[in-house]
């Protein structure tokens, strides 16, 4: 995953400044601006200068102070060159802010103003998290009481083993404990198809193989959800486009009902009190069993190419930008066309039956022109590998 990792030296240089930008996705996940980082390199700087113009050398018990910023500049190096996902770097997030106040102390100042020059700081760094909490931001449910994510399970599902498997990139792991001790669980959202001999393609092949009972758990979609809370004709369609690559299919719709769930009706209505009975008793999860089947097929509502069909097109955008756009991606069907999901850069190809090829990053709110197929395949249409929109360049310069 290279969803933080600077992509040369001018965003190097500048993290520590782009640690302050209220934007999500800087250093980690949410919208979470650390002027602390900012503030530290200003007061080294007053530091020296100020030093430097009453002729005064460092006193003696400014060493603990340069060590300590030694060692968050030094940590800065591996951290960058690795993830720079600030989950990793907690221990320097957390000894920055007392730097910032060690600084401040060793400033050849009075008294007064070093005190209020620090109340600047812890308040200036309070107002920033005042107004990006991230209490409320981060977990799509709240933990509160046991057993944390609420389902109904009914009596023949809690009590009889079964083996679940999910599609949601959210692996609601949190359900799995609720079930009998012997059913198992695994998420197909990035699971390797069935075609696929790597190892970790070997390993799903196994589990789905030797299963017995086999169950599809899925959160409900209201909107596309039948009067007595099933899912409807057009989602089981979808649901069975994405089961094929493991040759897997619901077994019959009417074996196919809703399980409700307060966790699941909370994610939804998170921002505010939950809603009245009426309004989420579609909410919950949908339970279908399934059935193998001896191909991976595509479903014959419409007629659609071979997934095959424009992999020379995807190859040419590999060769282009391999960092973003690496080898070994799946080709999947979509609907007019065929995508390519690059999923430890975050990006999507996709080569449209039109004649369109488009990338788009995660954060970007469109995808990308980057030309037609014949363009791309003759070398005159390239991916711009400098500026991939929604990523490149610092935050307040990215374009969405």
């Amino acid at each position: 995953m290279i969803r933080f990792l600077p992509d040369n030296w001018r965003e190097i240089i500048w993290r520590p400044i782009a640690l302050a930008a209220p934007d999500a996705g800087v250093y980690i996940e949410i919208m979470a601006p650390d002027f602390r980082f900012a503030v530290a390199l200003f007061l080294l700087f007053a530091l020296a200068v100020l030093r430097l113009a009453r002729r005064k050398s460092l006193p003696p018990n400014f060493k603990p102070t340069l060590v300590l910023t030694g060692a968050i500049a030094v940590a800065f190096v591996p951290w960058l060159a690795t993830t720079a996902n600030g989950r990793y770097f907690i221990p320097f997030l957390l000894a920055i802010g007392p730097l910032c106040i060690a600084l401040i102390f060793q400033m050849p100042t009075t008294r007064s103003f070093r005190l209020a020059l620090a109340m600047c700081v812890v308040g200036l760094q309070g107002f920033a998290v005042q107004q990006a909490p991230p209490w409320k931001s981060w977990g799509l449910a709240q933990w509160k009481d046991a057993p944390y994510f609420q389902v109904d399970w009914p009596d023949d599902l809690a009590s009889v083993p079964a083996d679940y498997v999910t599609l949601s990139p959210i692996s609601y792991s949190l359900v799995a404990p609720q079930l009998p001790a012997s059913a198992h669980w695994m998420s197909l959202a990035n699971a390797p198809a069935a075609s696929n001999d790597t190892a970790d393609g070997r390993r799903a092949r196994a589990f789905l193989a030797t299963t017995q009972s086999l169950k599809l758990l899925a959160p409900s979609i209201p909107e596309y959800s039948t009067p007595d809370g099933r899912p409807d004709a057009q989602v089981l369609t979808v649901i069975d486009t994405q089961l094929a690559d493991h040759r897997l299919a619901v077994r019959r719709a009417d074996d196919c009902r809703l399980v409700k769930s307060k966790g699941r009706a909370s994610m939804a209505f998170r921002r505010e009190a939950l809603a009245d009975a009426e309004k989420t008793r579609k909410f919950g999860f949908w339970i279908c069993s399934l059935q193998r089947t001896a191909t991976s097929p595509v479903p014959t509502e419409t007629a659609r190419p071979h997934p095959a069909r424009f992999d020379a097109v995807f190859t040419a955008i590999e060769a282009q930008c391999p960092r973003f756009f690496p080898t070994g991606a799946e080709t999947r069907i979509i609907s007019g066309g065929e995508m390519r999901a690059y999923y430890s850069s975050e990006l999507k190809v996709y080569v449209l039956e039109e004649g369109l090829v488009l990338y788009k990053y995660y954060r970007a709110f469109n995808p990308v022109r980057i030309g037609t197929r014949d363009d791309v395949l003759s070398g005159k249409a390239k991916v711009d590998c400098n500026n991939i929109r929604g990523r490149s360049g610092l935050p307040w310069e990215r374009e969405i």
